[in-house]
């Protein structure tokens, strides 16, 4: 049962109400046009999980879209995370188009797209460090310790993906 469903994410709003604002020749509007395209690609890609979440059995998956949880002085994000009573399912979700490279000797994500690389955060150094958070935060809030396992999910079927 999804009990938090996924909202258009403040950034998006924010960066759309900027551009509603920039004359149509502002020197930064490129760059937030960019960033705003990026974003929204980001929360489709979330958005399109919804359809295979909803074959979860409801009375044993609780579903929370983009939870933010304090940690030390500042805050972590998850795209998405599951309950269950056996264990916590956290999902990190990448719409990415093109080729992913995952290599993890250098830990790094390589996007090969119209001809252009570029190279992003590993994506399993960021599940992980969210474990370590998430799992401090049950133990800080004296909530029952349950197995966390964290998955990257590649949300657009189109992508090819390969590993070093």
């Amino acid at each position: 049962m999804i009990v938090k469903p996924i909202q258009v994410p403040l950034i998006i709003k924010k960066l759309e109400a900027l551009l509603r604002r920039l004359p149509p020749n502002h020197p930064k509007r490129p760059i937030i046009e960019k960033e705003l395209a990026s974003r929204f690609k980001g929360y489709r890609g979330e958005q399109s999980l919804d359809f295979y979440l909803q074959e979860l059995p409801s009375k044993d998956h609780l579903i929370l879209h983009d939870i933010r949880l304090p940690a030390l002085n500042s805050q972590f994000q998850m795209d998405l995370l599951i309950l269950t009573p056996y264990y916590l399912l956290n999902l990190e979700v990448k719409n990415f188009s093109g080729s992913l490279l995952f290599d993890e000797t250098h830990q790094q994500l390589i996007r090969t797209h119209e001809g252009k690389e570029e190279g992003f955060a590993y994506p399993f150094i960021q599940i992980q460090r969210h474990k370590k958070l998430l799992t401090e935060w049950l133990t800080k809030n004296r909530l029952p310790p349950l197995p966390i396992e964290c998955l990257v999910v590649i949300s657009s079927p189109r992508t090819i993906i390969r590993t070093k």
